[in-house]
């Protein structure tokens, strides 16, 4: 995937989703993360909140991204193990 296919498949959802049709946005973060791992996770979002209420998605691509946000997690994000002081 290079920047040219992102724009266009940037643009074919805004299409698509301008005569009515469902929302890819999702779909394309996931294969964003996996073209692009240099992007960050903090640049994808994987939440029920980030399209506006009543716009419609693909079903099954916030559940794919999210999946696939936790896998990049798992992999590539260090955890915090400090312990608390009291």
């Amino acid at each position: 995937m290079v920047l040219a296919e992102v724009i266009s498949k940037m643009n074919s959802n805004y299409e698509n989703r301008k005569h009515g049709g469902s929302s890819m946005v999702f779909n394309m973060q996931e294969k964003m993360l996996s073209a692009f791992p240099q992007i960050g996770i903090e640049n994808i979002f994987a939440s029920d909140l980030y399209l506006p209420v009543g716009q419609r998605i693909e079903p099954g691509t916030l559940e794919s991204l999210k999946m696939a946000v936790q896998e990049y997690k798992n992999a590539n994000v260090l955890s915090n193990s400090s312990k608390k002081l009291s």
